[in-house]
């Protein structure tokens, strides 16, 4: 771990954070009183939303009442609550949480297109550490709410107990077989067939709680133009209501801090910089919290950062924002939410498919480590660019790994310190244009093997871990490329040189797959698009849109609250640097500022690694606000 901070830093202080580092592994001990609950509150009521009662509310779509019934309130904020119970408590109150009241809790906005669940192991891991001092809520966005997970459920209800088949029902639900070019000889080698049962199986319907069957409902465009409606501000009033909650549950002598991790920065620094009175009043966000922690991600900036879809021009003023809602919310408009994931400009996948893709494969990751990759028989990993990104026969659990480890995966979003897959020809592609991150990347590509055996993956831990130049054996296993970002400025005090030749392998990636379908979804199938596109355009000042009953970021300059910023070597934010132009922008003093980054971890690792360094730098950040 490297400390950097914008404040000379006392030796008392980085002496606190290594002694907690130390103790982790007792914390570890402890796990089994962290007790986890996804819990839906009353939100903001945002008018035209399915529920809100109001004269404007638009009605369901037919698929929407399919999935959730007629009886709908879609004005709903969702966080997973992560807490401490005492064992000997713990069954006294079959289906309520116990536990001591917390001094703290800090409140996490996933990044894109991250669900909740992708921040549970720090969770645990922190409220482990604090032993009931802290909670923390991880926020489900309200786009999860429309996601059908009939099929994982299903899946995971069968892998895990005594019908393994459910697997590839759960992703016969979601996928039909394909038969691919040539056309006519299914199954073919090429052709994509699910329960590998040499028939063109449909999608396969899967019986209901409450009796019958039917098969998946995915929703289109048209299905959610409410969503025309759910922009920052919605979003940020849900969260306020958050906000409120933890101060009631930690009292007035307790902290509330506010956090996010990757695209999830974005959005907590423009919570942070939000007016909740519209008007010449001012009600700052930042006046209702104690601190601000960024992870891996750079906070929100003058020009917004980038747009979920694309590049967007700030409307010039009211009228034109109101015509693009206008637009957005009516039958056919521009896109609501992120449709094609895109790399590059060549559309990947569509995140409707993702989502239930990523969590079939995980459970068949945990489950049925060492069968054929159930997720190559999908559309998702089977054709299209990824089926050349990831071309080899492999086990499922080598199939997950070459998707996420910082070796193969060319999207930085994806990418965590899990290992290695050595049994293989891995050869070096270089992406002729830069990702969405911003850098240019060279990852390996994984061949087939020449004895046409399934490729396996190599455990983070694993002795038999592969070494190879330049990394350094006892401190750096694996085979990392270590070039996704630019070289440090040596003549610029404020970005110190990149000690980046450290290649680390810390993130246990049963823990990584599990955390994609232990509490909902790891992965937000409806991403919020096109309004949220415009709303992020501003950046972080609005005010020239010239009515903050639309939008109110207006407070970004006086936001004076302690921030801890925490990056990865190997990740989004490698460089103390990468969190300057936020911190530049903002009315926090310098000592009140740090900045962390841990050599070796890649951009998932500072959400999953375990004896994860961060928790004793947030630890020790929080001790001393308090």
């Amino acid at each position: 771990m490297v400390l950097y901070k914008t404040a000379a830093a006392s030796s008392g202080h980085l002496a606190a954070a290594l002694l907690l580092l130390a103790l982790l592994p007792t914390f570890a001990a402890c796990q089994p009183s962290v007790i986890q609950e996804y819990v839906s509150v009353p939100g903001f009521v945002e008018p035209h939303t399915p529920g809100s009662g109001d004269p404007s509310e638009m009605p369901p779509a037919d698929r929407l009442t399919q999935l959730l019934g007629t009886d709908i309130d879609l004005n709903q904020v969702s966080y997973v609550r992560t807490t401490w119970v005492k064992q000997r408590r713990r069954h006294e109150h079959p289906g309520r949480l116990l536990g001591p009241k917390p001094g703290i809790v800090l409140i996490l906005v996933p990044g894109l297109p991250a669900g909740a669940a992708s921040l549970d192991p720090l969770a645990r891991d922190l409220v482990a550490a604090f032993r009931g001092e802290l909670e923390v809520w991880a926020i489900d966005r309200r786009p999860n709410q429309l996601e059908d997970r009939l099929g994982t459920e299903h899946a995971r209800a069968g892998a895990s107990g005594a019908a393994p088949e459910a697997l590839a029902e759960g992703a016969q639900f979601y996928f039909a077989d394909t038969d691919l070019l040539p056309l006519g000889n299914f199954p073919g080698p090429e052709d994509l067939d699910v329960k590998l049962d040499g028939v063109l199986d449909p999608r396969m319907p899967l019986p209901e709680a409450s009796g019958g069957t039917r098969e998946v409902l995915i929703l289109e465009q048209d299905d959610a133009r409410f969503m025309a409606h759910w922009g920052v501000d919605t979003y940020v009033r849900d969260w306020r209501i958050l906000v409120q909650q933890a101060r009631q549950r930690v009292g007035p002598r307790g902290l509330v801090i506010f956090g996010g991790h990757s695209h999830g920065t974005t959005w907590a620094s423009i919570f942070a910089a939000y007016d909740f009175d519209p008007g010449p009043g001012v009600d700052a966000a930042h006046h209702l919290i104690d601190g601000l922690v960024l992870l891996e991600g750079g906070g929100v900036t003058a020009d917004g950062g980038f747009g979920v879809i694309g590049d967007v021009d700030p409307p010039a003023d009211a009228q034109e924002y109101r015509a693009i809602v206008e637009a957005l919310a009516a039958p056919g408009g521009p896109d609501v939410f992120v449709d094609d994931f895109v790399l590059g400009g060549v559309p990947l996948v569509r995140l409707q498919d993702l989502g239930p893709a990523a969590e079939i494969a995980a459970l068949a990751g945990v489950y049925q480590p060492d069968e054929p990759a159930l997720a190559r028989r999908t559309p998702v990993l089977g054709t299209g660019l990824l089926s050349f990104v990831f071309p080899s026969p492999a086990t499922n659990l080598a199939s997950a790994g070459f998707f996420l480890d910082d070796d193969f995966q060319p999207l930085a979003t994806f990418r965590a310190s899990i290992g290695f897959g050595d049994d293989g020809p891995n050869t070096l592609f270089s992406l002729p244009f830069q990702d969405a991150t911003g850098f240019l990347r060279e990852f390996y590509i994984a061949g087939p093997r020449p004895d046409g055996a399934l490729r396996t993956w190599q455990r983070f831990d694993s002795p038999a871990l592969p070494t190879c130049p330049p990394q350094i054996p006892d401190q750096s296993p694996g085979c990392a490329l270590l070039d996704n970002g630019p070289p440090s400025d040596p003549d610029d005090p404020d970005d110190p040189p990149r000690e980046n030749g450290l290649e680390r392998e810390v993130t246990d990636i049963d823990v990584l797959l599990r955390s994609q379908f232990e509490h909902r979804a790891g992965l937000e199938w409806y991403f919020g698009a096109g309004r949220i596109d415009i709303d992020l355009a501003f950046g972080n000042d609005s005010s020239a849109l010239g009515d903050e009953s639309l939008l109110a970021v207006t407070q970004n300059a006086q936001v004076d609250v302690p921030v801890l910023a925490i990056g990865g070597s190997n990740g989004l934010t490698p460089e103390p640097g990468s969190f300057a132009t936020y911190l530049d922008s903002i009315a926090t003093p310098l000592e009140d500022q740090e900045v962390v980054i841990l050599e070796g971890y890649a951009h998932l690792d500072v959400a999953t690694a375990r004896d994860n360094e961060a928790v004793a730098v947030i630890a020790d950040w929080i001790a001393r606000l308090r």
